[in-house]
């Protein structure tokens, strides 16, 4: 979901953070859905997390709860609060808390059970006025015989929040009966999808609780398990090849075997809208877009274009969002940058090094806009570092990163992404950001310049306007 880089470059074609306490929280019950009627009816357990002092329970604001039990270490009904200063960057949620006292303090039980409902737009035709005015990535959406919901931003399960580190456990563990009795597909992100209108689901490693559900076609090639895509056979067996050679790619180039099966979701466009946006929740990465933008045309049209490009970034989230996950706010923003050079990486192995040059020069001038106001990703804190996270995600990182490459080489820059993904430090972590790269570089000097030059002080924009034209 950005102006890319890739966007230019397809002009000139066609012209996870561990947190400390590490305890990812479990989801158990039933959860009942009507693609046709757009309910959601969910009587859901959530345990196994590690108690926190300061934390919020993020859940869709279209979601209404009946009400919550407390499981352990008593049974009893909960009374709950609204924390109204909370909110995702899209303002999906609602936070509630459990208050222990009449002065703020919380009170969080060792599990707990949800019991809530909520009714949503079904969109089932291609009238205008049918249409919503914009979508994304959190948007609850129910369209032509198909639900997507996220695991991140639309909290379609109770999701808790850690907000002493900014931490959302967006990865769950969880054994889910899921139910649709218009579906004939059934699809939650890390298992197989299934044929049939109820399905048990249990995970063997956290993961974000993406689902897909409604009728479509399930494909399955040796790399890739496409659903809704609808590709020939032929055109499956390319997309498997592309998918291949990207991974093959990034694991060769982080020295980290790419070790999922992938699954390409088809989703639609609720907004009346040309284009269309991608977005990962690994190992599954979803392409929302109507025809003619959507995964078949699209595929077929630009399989060495701008399409090709998204799927090489959001197979980069692997690395920069599952190896190293994105549960933190900043640790979010900073991999979007990394992904996004990762692709760019992959467009020079093809070959495509003027044509990636050009397109640096392109989006230089998102971040030359005077509008445009920014912390330096060494100075950066928070979300309010910034006033457009588009351009700081996805044009002013990647500059900065493309630019750190061409003052130190390029078998450097391969040495600081390989030892940015080990151990278990964020990357959004300053000191180790730079003390990763400064050992790298292995020059005190030359860590201090670039410093001075890309990361911190007020000129950055000057040195990155000086060294991507060199």
């Amino acid at each position: 979901m950005k102006k890319r880089i890739l966007l230019s470059i397809l002009s000139l074609l066609i012209c996870g953070i561990t947190n400390g306490q590490n305890k990812m929280p479990k989801i158990s019950g039933t959860v009942k859905i009507s693609v046709e009627e757009g309910t959601i009816e969910a009587n859901v357990t959530l345990s196994d997390y590690s108690h926190l002092n300061d934390y919020l329970i993020r859940l869709n604001s279209g979601l209404n709860i009946l009400n919550i039990e407390s499981l352990e270490p008593n049974n009893f009904l909960l009374g709950f609060q609204r924390e109204f200063a909370d909110s995702l960057r899209t303002y999906e949620t609602i936070s509630y808390y459990f208050p222990a006292t009449d002065r703020g303090e919380k009170f969080l039980p060792s599990k707990l059970k949800f019991r809530y409902a909520g009714k949503f737009p079904v969109i089932n035709d291609t009238i205008s006025n049918h249409y919503q005015t914009k979508d994304w990535k959190g948007n609850i959406v129910f369209m032509n015989g198909l639900l997507r919901l996220d695991g991140v931003q639309s909290t379609w399960l109770p999701t808790l929040y850690d907000v002493d580190n900014d931490y959302q456990y967006d990865l769950m563990n969880y054994d889910l009966e899921i139910v649709c009795k218009d579906c004939q597909q059934i699809y939650l992100n890390g298992c197989k999808p299934i044929n049939g209108q109820k399905a048990h689901f249990t995970s063997k490693s956290p993961k974000e609780a993406f689902l897909f559900v409604g009728n479509y076609q399930i494909q399955k090639a040796k790399y890739v398990t496409a659903l809704n895509a609808k590709f020939s056979e032929t055109q499956l067996i390319e997309f498997d090849n592309a998918n291949k050679k990207i991974i093959d790619f990034l694991s060769t180039y982080t020295n980290i075997p790419y070790n999922e099966k992938i699954h390409w979701v088809q989703a639609y466009m609720s907004a009346k809208d040309t284009g269309y946006f991608a977005f990962a929740s690994n190992p599954t990465f979803v392409l929302c877009g109507n025809p003619p933008s959507d995964l078949k045309t699209t595929f077929n049209e630009q399989l060495t274009g701008d399409f090709l490009f998204t799927i090489a970034h959001e197979l980069s989230h692997y690395y920069f969002g599952t190896i190293k996950p994105c549960n933190n706010t900043m640790e979010i923003l900073i991999n979007e940058g990394f992904a996004e050079f990762l692709a760019m990486k992959y467009a020079i192995s093809l070959g495509m090094d003027e044509t990636i040059k050009t397109g640096l020069i392109n989006i230089s001038k998102y971040v030359n806009d005077d509008n445009f106001i920014f912390k330096p990703m060494g100075e950066i804190q928070n979300l309010s570092d910034f006033n457009n996270r588009q351009t700081y995600a996805y044009e002013y990182q990647v500059l900065v990163l493309a630019c750190i490459e061409k003052e130190i080489g390029e078998d450097k820059m391969q040495k600081w992404i390989r030892s940015l993904l080990i151990g278990e430090t964020p990357v959004s972590n300053k000191e180790f950001f730079q003390s990763t790269l400064k050992k790298v570089i292995n020059n005190d000097n030359q860590f201090e310049s670039i410093k001075n030059k890309y990361l911190i002080g007020s000129e950055t924009i000057k040195y990155i306007n000086e060294t991507i034209r060199k």
